[in-house]
């Protein structure tokens, strides 16, 4: 089930992924064997490359998932890039935009507590600035428009530990 949250005149929507958790870790692990990451928008914790193996189930569900979102709107989706996000309780990402024309999506795969949020906001500033906290739990899956200013907010405890992938899907009209 997808839910629907507006976020001032924009939307995103929050599911739940149910699947193997185990192949998951896996594809996790492997890359963490493999690539030594990068610093995009992080400051401090792990970035990977972007991914260009694996995570086969998660991607149809998305895929699926962002489907029935743009089904109104004659748009299919198609998988641009993905990467993994480490990060402990004191690492965060500043305010960034993934891009234009693209729908992206957050998959939490461990969560280390509620303070921890990914945060809508405003890069520019506004006569009414505006901010939604999305808090994310294990296993949540968040969509919304590339160019949607987010960051995500540390929760200054070094022993937490937080798992992400973030995912960029192109939008072209169905033909």
């Amino acid at each position: 089930m997808l839910e629907e949250v507006l976020i001032n005149k924009q939307s995103f929507f929050k599911t739940k992924y149910m699947g193997n958790l185990e192949i998951i870790d896996k594809h996790i692990n492997h890359i963490l064997e493999f690539d030594q990451g990068r610093q995009i928008s992080n400051i401090g914790g792990y970035q990977s490359n972007f991914i260009n193996f694996g995570f086969e189930e998660l991607i149809n569900f998305t895929t699926i998932a962002i489907s029935k979102i743009l089904e109104k709107d004659n748009l299919q989706p198609n998988l641009d890039c993905f990467w993994l996000n480490i990060n402990s309780g004191t690492n965060h990402n500043v305010g960034h935009i993934h891009g234009f024309n693209l729908m992206s999506c957050v998959y939490y795969h461990k969560v280390c507590c509620d303070k921890s949020p990914l945060v809508f906001t405003s890069m520019v500033p506004a006569v009414e600035p505006y901010e939604k906290i999305f808090i994310p739990n294990n296993q949540d899956l968040i969509f919304f428009n590339g160019i949607y200013p987010h960051r995500v907010d540390g929760c200054g405890h070094n022993d937490h530990q937080r798992i992400s992938i973030a995912l960029n899907y192109n939008l072209k009209e169905k033909q």
